[in-house]
């Protein structure tokens, strides 16, 4: 692939939305202020739009840059931390009361600290009672997707579970089995021979050892040792995490009946059955090679030493609601943890966050500001259907594949239509770590039940509180957060224009990731099937081998120029965005012509709202780092995007001469 106000006051802010769009003016959506008109746009638009700002901005002390993503996380994290507060003090609703409780709950340090350990007592206990290879299997499986992160590279347990529907068949939910259990942060680290790594181990284990202290584990020393020595048995039956690019190489389905045949040593009825999956006929395994592995190692390792390395698992997963000492410890090891206020939002948003969602929607987001959002996107999606019908490199066939697969996108905007029902999940007070578990059991039976349900494509895989988007292959499916939607990113009161040239854009350029080459493996229900013939692929990429080029001649240093090529998927899709999204703003208009504001006309405050998404001030290893690793290029490039389309030229006057100016020839009209 690849989270609040009292009552009375929401209902006054949604009340008041209509008077309040009548009566204010009309937002240019542009920052007039960031530009430097001392700048020609046609010599340097990215200086002429955020020039000024681009001066007066500094970076924050100890972060390597600072932009318009910091800008939006910064404004919804003031937000939904405002909403915590509020809902922890005098909760209004029963969801209200549920965040409130989770939330103060885990800020309790002190509560937390006077119970000691004794929360995971019956946990402990549990896994010291393990005792014949039966009972290991069924504590395996009982932990299946216990974590309520959701789809990660490593799960937290050794097989993660991830519910959704197949590769191949999009009629029904699968469960997607996925390779996990290791403590350190990827394969690599524990199969590297080199000194840094080396050293990367010692320093683990000795945290092993330090947590089996913690637990009253007698000689923690040599345990730790085991305990490394499995995990990195573990580590050697993973598949490179480089895998996870190549779905063809998740794509394996499984019956029941294959486990014990090509994964023996695990009695597999035992840990289905603890996992909830006993009757389930059909799986996807990603890792193959994970499953194998870990069922040998069941079978093969020592009861006490996966004993011992359940118990630090165990430990460790629960460090942020476990006494100072634990935390502390987990903190040596794994890196400082942020403020308790950040970690409390971020554990209640994991386990409740679309109770979350739902309060902040209604006092930010509100129905009529969900409804401008998606006629912006309804607007986005029939520009593409134009621009597909028209596109010179696909053939007839593609065509109405892709045609077809545009008609079934669901696009979900703000939230969804549905949120989920929280009244079964009990939250209490003074109970963080209980909490925690009774919010992962929740989880997981929610999960398990989509097995059986019909394959929902707009079922939100992220919270409403999010400033993101995510864009799901299988099922064919977007979601735009309310987050994400707000200004200066999207303003419902604001300037078609702007909206348009900001997150009309944005928005845009994620769909087009559905037609690339990654999402061109993937019909129009989310199955598995390349849709491009060779012919469309040549002429993609001799159209895509002039976008290379352009940003080839983009250096920002004279011994680091932008790779094109590293960066050519994420420059086709600016390019797409930005071109269906003017389409779409002029479609808008309905042939009447947009008003001048502020000096502005629409078309110069569209391709300046552009410009303004990518403003960014970063240092100088921030910059030559994502000139050498990034699939982005850096935003002054990004927003130089402009160069390629002939509005741009119209709306500025861009003459031969300029330093921005292409030849007509030279501009790519990929889209």
């Amino acid at each position: 692939m690849s989270g609040f106000r009292l009552a009375a006051l929401v209902l006054l802010l949604i009340g008041s939305a209509s008077l309040r769009a009548a009566a204010a003016p009309v937002a240019t959506g542009v920052d007039p202020k960031a530009m430097d008109r001392a700048v020609r746009p046609g010599d340097d638009f990215y200086r002429y739009a955020n020039g000024t700002w681009l001066k007066t901005t500094t970076i924050p002390a100890g972060q390597p840059g600072f932009g318009m993503r910091e800008v939006m996380i910064q404004k919804t994290d003031q937000r939904v931390r405002k909403l915590f507060g509020d809902a922890a003090a005098c909760p209004t609703t029963v969801n209200g009361r549920k965040v409130g409780d989770f939330y103060a709950a885990f800020m309790d340090e002190a509560g937390i600290e006077a119970k000691g350990l004794a929360p995971l007592a019956g946990d402990l206990a549990a896994i010291s009672a393990i005792a014949d290879r039966g009972a290991l299997a069924a504590y395996l499986g009982a932990t299946l997707n216990s974590e309520v992160d959701g789809l990660t590279a490593n799960a937290d347990h050794v097989l993660g579970l991830w519910v959704n529907q197949g590769f191949e068949d999009a009629d029904h939910n699968l469960p997607h089995l996925w390779q996990g259990g290791l403590g350190m942060a990827d394969r690599e680290t524990y199969l590297d021979p080199s000194p840094k790594a080396a050293e990367a181990r010692a320093k683990y284990e000795a945290h092993l050892a330090a947590v089996l202290k913690l637990a009253g584990v007698a000689d923690p020393r040599p345990r730790a040792a085991r305990v490394l020595a499995l995990e990195v048995a573990l580590a050697k039956a993973h598949a490179p995490d480089s895998d996870g690019a190549d779905v063809s190489k998740q794509n394996n389905p499984w019956k029941r009946a294959d486990f014990a045949r090509k994964a023996p040593g695990l009695d597999w009825d035992a840990y289905f059955k603890a996992a909830g999956l006993s009757g389930q006929a059909d799986f996807l395994v990603w890792q193959p090679s994970a499953v194998t592995g870990t069922a040998a190692l069941a079978a093969s390792e020592g009861l006490d030493v996966w004993k011992d390395y359940l118990t630090v698992h165990l430990i460790d997963h629960d460090a942020s609601v476990l006494p100072k000492a634990v935390a502390d410890e987990h903190a040596a090891f794994f890196g400082p943890a942020p403020p308790r206020p950040e970690a409390a939002i971020a554990a209640t948003n994991a386990a409740l966050g679309q109770a979350v969602g739902q309060l902040y929607a209604r006092r930010w987001f509100s129905p009529e500001d969900k409804a401008k959002a998606k006629a912006m996107a309804s607007g986005l999606i029939a520009a593409y259907r134009a621009r597909i019908a028209h596109a010179a490199w696909m053939s007839p066939e593609t065509r109405r594949k892709a045609l077809a697969k545009l008609a079934a996108f669901q696009i979900g905007v703000g939230y969804p239509d549905h949120w989920i029902d929280y009244s079964t999940l009990d939250v209490a007070r003074g109970d963080a770590l209980g909490n925690l578990r009774r919010a992962e059991a929740f989880n997981r039976s929610r999960n398990l039940a989509r097995l059986k349900a019909p394959v929902n494509p707009i079922d939100w895989p992220l919270n409403a509180q999010t400033a993101g988007a995510v864009i799901l292959f299988s099922p064919n499916a977007e979601m735009f957060a309310a987050g994400l939607l707000q200004p200066p990113y999207f303003d419902p009161d604001g300037d078609a224009a702007s909206n348009y040239g900001s997150a009309g854009a944005g928005m845009a350029h994620e769909i087009s990731h559905s037609f690339d080459e990654l999402g061109n493996l993937y019909d129009a229900r989310g199955r598995l099937a390349d849709q491009w013939t060779a012919e469309d692929r040549a002429r993609y990429h001799a159209a895509a081998a002039k976008v290379a080029a352009q940003f080839n001649s983009y250096c920002p240093f004279p011994d680091a120029c932008v790779k094109g090529d590293q960066a050519l998927g994420e420059n086709i899709a600016d390019l797409a965005g930005l071109v269906v999204a003017h389409d779409a703003y002029v479609a808008s208009l309905k042939g009447k012509p947009d008003r001048v504001i502020a000096g502005l006309s629409g078309e110069q405050r569209f391709f300046i709202a552009f410009a303004q998404r990518w403003r960014r001030v970063q240092t100088e290893a921030a910059l030559r780092r994502q000139v050498a690793t990034d699939i982005h290029a850096p935003p002054e490039y990004r927003s130089d995007t402009v160069r390629n389309l002939a509005a741009w030229y119209r709306a500025f006057g861009i003459k031969p001469g300029d330093k921005l100016y292409l030849k007509p020839q030279d501009r790519v009209g990929l889209w």
